[in-house]
């Protein structure tokens, strides 16, 4: 569901320098207003630090309004967290080379990832007191994407063997095959308790029961559009993005495609989140901007990231409700704010 906090006025941080260590501009909060105060825009970047790294996957932990935004850093094999003091520190995964990609909040203030290249799932707590690794029971399993399904365990997109796999909280792996070829890649918990996954090999999206006991896919009018990111939007609809088709779909949950939106000037529309406005925000890595789809007028605006070709990938809502997305090429984080 759309995520909303609040955090009251008192709890403002006091402002920052951006400074090569790792410090940026604090986290700040607010109360949001119907019409942006301000123009939308790329605010902020926050320095991992550490060269190369390659920032992908990226989560808000459970703590909300209080908490801290973590991600993966897949070449260096790296978790990270930027807290709300705007520190970013970073702690080697137990496997090395285990190219993390997704991160998903769970329950009990734990995070978990996708270790792309050793066939696990990773576990790490709000504390970054250490970690948990767990094997799939697949040893050509390259998990991608993760999310907390409505059970209470974690789900996983597997293109190396076209399956999901659910992860219980001790960790017990589960593997559900679909499509041959479907190569399932993002996914969400949906508004009616299932699963749902964009399947970029076969030009679908899936659906998988909570008991793993259906699947069933549905066909997007675009060929070849290159499905990527999917979310559960506030109308209770799936949204999805078309990478190569640069557009924006919305799917009920009965599995027609209502929408096709195009995102032009969009190059590579690719991560999704919806902001508390009601509004779509993308990231487009090929032309390194942030866009802006507009529900009630279908308009499209995008923004450059304070970093030239900085390649945004995903996003997520932040403790101040503002939009945060990785800058895979640029070792960075970026805020973009919107209202």
């Amino acid at each position: 569901m759309l995520r909303t906090v609040r955090v009251a006025a008192g709890t403002l941080l006091a402002a920052g320098l951006l400074a090569a260590c790792g410090k940026g501009t604090p986290i700040t909060s607010g109360s949001p207003t119907p019409s942006p105060t301000n123009p939308p825009a790329v605010t902020s970047e926050y320095p991992i630090g550490v060269r190369n790294s390659q920032p992908v996957g990226l989560a808000l932990d459970s703590r909300g309004a209080l908490g801290s935004i973590w991600f993966t850093e897949y070449h260096v094999s790296q978790i990270g967290q930027l807290d709300q003091t705007a520190t970013v520190t970073s702690t080697p995964t137990p496997t090395q080379n285990s190219a993390p990609v997704g991160i998903a909040s769970g329950p009990n203030g734990l995070l978990w990832f996708a270790e792309s290249k050793t066939a696990r799932i990773g576990q790490i707590a709000l504390s970054n007191s250490g970690f948990t690794e767990f094997q799939l029971g697949n040893p050509k399993a390259t998990p991608m994407r993760i999310t907390l399904g409505s059970d209470g365990n974690m789900w996983a997109t597997d293109p190396g063997t076209d399956s999901i796999w659910r992860i219980n909280q001790v960790g017990a792996a589960s593997q559900f095959p679909v499509h041959p070829g479907a190569k399932p890649f993002g996914i969400t918990n949906g508004p009616d308790g299932a699963l749902w996954f964009t399947e970029p090999g076969r030009n679908k999206i899936g659906r998988l029961t909570i008991d793993g006991t259906s699947y069933t896919e549905y066909a997007v009018n675009s060929p070849n559009s290159s499905l990527a990111f999917i979310i559960e939007g506030s109308d209770n609809a799936l949204w999805f993005t078309e990478q190569h088709a640069d557009k924006l779909g919305r799917m009920q949950v009965s599995g027609q495609v209502t929408n096709e939106f195009s995102l032009k000037p969009a190059t590579s529309a690719y991560g999704l989140v919806q902001g508390i406005d009601g509004n779509f925000y993308f990231s487009d890595p090929a032309a390194s901007t942030i866009g802006q789809f507009v529900t009630s007028t279908t308009k499209v605006k995008t923004f450059p990231t304070k970093t030239a070709s900085a390649k945004p990938t995903d996003m997520t809502l932040g403790p101040d409700e503002e939009v945060y997305f990785t800058e895979t090429a640029a070792d960075k984080l970026g805020q973009f704010k919107y209202f």
